[in-house]
């Protein structure tokens, strides 16, 4: 019996084992248990998936515990470090370990000469540093699990030593100063809070901006909020980097009374601002001279001019311009004020053409792994971004539509591009399907047809050698006369003849029902007749002229699949889904994977890979299953099937809607709005 108080353990800090300690032995494997077992005799069984079978071994070492991950799937972090695996690394006491989603911490024993004190020093095979900061941010999955999660830091440092300070201040006395001068100018004290009121929304609102025009507009919205003599706004940029003295364009150019009005500038405070990039302010631009050649500024009565590039790391991505025709004129508080708007909207474009540079990233990521997709069965190029354009066109009728299940339904932006990029890559799966079984095109392989070809063949060559050996044998054994001979081989002949025709008859049955067929279809009963057909082999024993494996295959009642190929073909949808899970989704893109593993989904459960029911399918989903079924069937020519005319298409929709398999209500918005006849390839 080991006495847990006394030998050195491992507390489990979260999940269902919270708060449970495991005994240390000489060696200590850790690994996964599917279900919680009270046999923990040298083995820590951890109920959690991502925790390996044999996941990582702790060792008794010269009088302390080392821990080795065994190359476990996920890995084993101590102190948020990733352990190399088969490397052994020292445990100290409150070492946090991770393994899989479970946090554990390191307890050496409180007594005995076995281990290591637990204040003793020690250094970590990890690193020296290790010891100077220890801290572990427990949480789990669910709320009570965050709950009960704990922290635990650990600085480390001489209490007697100073620190070197380059500068200190009373606190305190500072805020005491402060509200000294705020009482001694409080007109000033407001305007100032204004602005800094003004410059903190103008870092806020920036952030919600999409695109540059509606940045700029934003900003020129706060500078006549922080300006009140300011009469207008320009905001400009440059369309090629590193020639913004020839790109320059005006996006935004409004008045405190309208929101777009004419952009003057002076070009040689514009080639100032860009070339030298520098900030400039004219109290009188009536007198000034860079003005002289630019009537407009005259004309109009302008006063002021404050003009400051958007500058970021020595780049200038555009200008704003200020000006005013009032008496105010802008000062120096003003331009640097100004000037820190700029820097904002600088930082705040270049977020946006991160952004964008992301988002055509990815976007070229999905055309090239479409394409990839469509590579391998050239017969569909095509079909995803046709779903995708034909599901987009059906979720902006169904915003529109009446329909009283559908009234409440608008989808956000990026639910539009959650289905969008679902639909694009909802066939990705298809490549971890067998490429023959992907582009099968009858029901029976090339190859297989050939054989049963072959096979038929030598029935007739075999029937053929069995009767004249048949007559060869009466010959010898009954003497025929040469009359008697003649007409036995007449007859013989006119029945081999029949024989050879009946099996060309089958023939032609069999490439009949090779081809495969888009509805339902009813067997023929005469290929039972080929069935038990047989001809004489080699030695005169009875050779079936079908396999049962052909004849498997011939009696599809509909497409090319066997039942096994069609499970096959299924499968791509969790292909799918497995791959899209791998893709670190943005919040607004977090369901692409449920709406992409979902699209074969049927409402009355009979669909896959899941048989979900109505409820539990989403209703991107639902609008995807309704476009996808539509392109297939009148997509151009496959090997497989021929193209169906829209109205036999569109009453298949119909029909499958009034049998409760897909949305009927979708089906009718589909074809109430014409989506279908989006494409003029059509």
């Amino acid at each position: 019996m080991i006495d847990i108080l006394h030998t050195a353990s491992l507390e489990v800090l979260n999940g269902t084992l919270a708060g449970k300690s495991f005994p240390l032995h000489d060696e200590t494997l850790v690994g996964r248990s599917e279900e919680e077992s009270a046999d923990y005799d040298s083995h820590i069984r951890l109920p959690d998936s991502r925790v390996s079978r044999q996941h990582a071994r702790i060792i008794r070492r010269n009088g302390g515990y080392v821990i080795q991950d065994l190359d476990s799937t996920n890995g084993t972090l101590l102190n948020a470090r990733p352990l190399t695996p088969k490397e052994f690394y020292a445990l100290r006491e409150g070492s946090n370990l991770q393994l899989g989603g479970v946090h554990l911490r390191f307890r050496p024993a409180t007594s005995g000469n076995d281990d290591a004190p637990a204040g003793c020093s020690w250094e970590s095979e990890v690193g020296h540093n290790e010891g100077a900061f220890d801290l572990a941010l427990i949480a789990g999955d669910g709320l009570a699990e965050r709950q009960a999660s704990t922290a635990s830091l650990l600085l480390v440092g001489s209490k007697s030593t100073k620190p070197d300070l380059s500068m200190a201040i009373d606190a305190q006395e500072a805020l005491q100063l402060l509200k000294a001068n705020l009482d001694e100018d409080r007109v000033a004290a407001t305007d100032v809070q204004r602005r800094l009121r003004a410059l903190a929304q103008v870092s806020i609102g920036l952030g919600g901006q999409n695109n540059h025009e509606d940045l700029l507009a934003k900003v020129m919205d706060f500078i006549f909020d922080i300006f009140p003599a300011a009469e207008h706004a320009y905001g400009l940029l440059c369309i090629e980097p590193g020639q913004c003295g020839e790109s320059l364009k005006p996006v935004v150019a409004m008045s405190r009374e309208e929101r777009s009005v004419e952009a003057v500038l002076s070009r040689a405070i514009v080639n100032e601002v860009i070339s030298r990039h520098r900030a400039i302010l004219s109290s009188d631009a009536s007198s000034d001279k860079r003005f002289d050649s630019h009537e407009s500024i005259i004309g109009l009565g302008i006063r002021s001019v404050m003009c400051v590039p958007l500058l970021l790391d020595d780049e200038v991505l555009g200008l704003i311009q200020v000006d005013t025709c009032s008496t105010h004129a802008f000062d120096s508080e003003d331009l640097q004020i100004l000037s820190g708007i700029g820097v904002q909207a600088a930082i705040a474009l270049k977020n946006l053409g991160l952004v964008e540079d992301i988002r055509q990233l990815f976007e070229g990521f999905v055309t090239a792994s479409v394409h990839a997709i469509e590579a391998r069965d050239p017969s569909t190029a095509g079909h995803s971004f046709r779903v995708a354009e034909y599901s987009q066109r059906l979720a902006e009728a169904v915003g529109r539509s009446s329909v009283p299940a559908l009234r409440e339904v608008n989808f956000t932006r990026e639910q539009m591009n959650e289905l969008r990029y679902a639909a694009l890559l909802h066939d990705f799966g298809k490549v971890g399907v067998r490429e023959h079984v992907l582009t099968k095109s009858h029901k029976l392989y090339p190859r297989q047809f050939e054989l049963m070809q072959a096979r038929f063949q030598y029935a007739c060559a075999s029937l053929e050698r069995h009767a004249y050996r048949e007559l060869l044998d009466q010959q010898e054994l009954e003497q025929l006369s040469a009359e008697e001979f003649r007409i036995r081989r007449r007859r013989m002949e006119r029945n081999l003849a029949q024989e050879t025709q009946r099996i060309r008859q089958f023939m032609a049955l069999i490439v009949e029902a090779n081809e495969p067929a888009v509805f339902h279809q009813t067997i023929p009963p005469a290929l039972q007749q080929v069935v038990d057909y047989c001809f004489p082999g080699e030695g005169g024993e009875p050779i079936p002229l079908l396999s049962a494996f052909e004849m498997e295959a011939l009696t599809l009642a509909r497409g090319s699949l066997t039942p096994d190929e069609r499970q096959e073909i299924e499968y791509h949808v969790s292909h799918t889904y497995a791959f899209l899970q791998h893709i670190p989704w943005t919040k607004g893109l977090a369901s692409v994977p449920d709406i992409a593993y979902s699209h074969h989904e049927k409402l009355d459960g009979s669909g896959y890979p899941r048989g979900l029911g109505r409820e539990q399918i989403p209703l991107q989903a639902r609008i995807m299953t309704v476009t996808d079924i539509y392109d297939a069937l009148t997509a151009g020519d496959r090997p497989y099937k021929q193209s169906l005319p829209e109205e036999l298409a569109l009453d298949i929709l119909r029909d499958e809607a009034a049998r409760g398999k897909i949305e009927r209500d979708l089906v009718n918005i589909f074809i109430d709005s014409n989506a279908y006849r989006l494409l003029p390839e059509r």
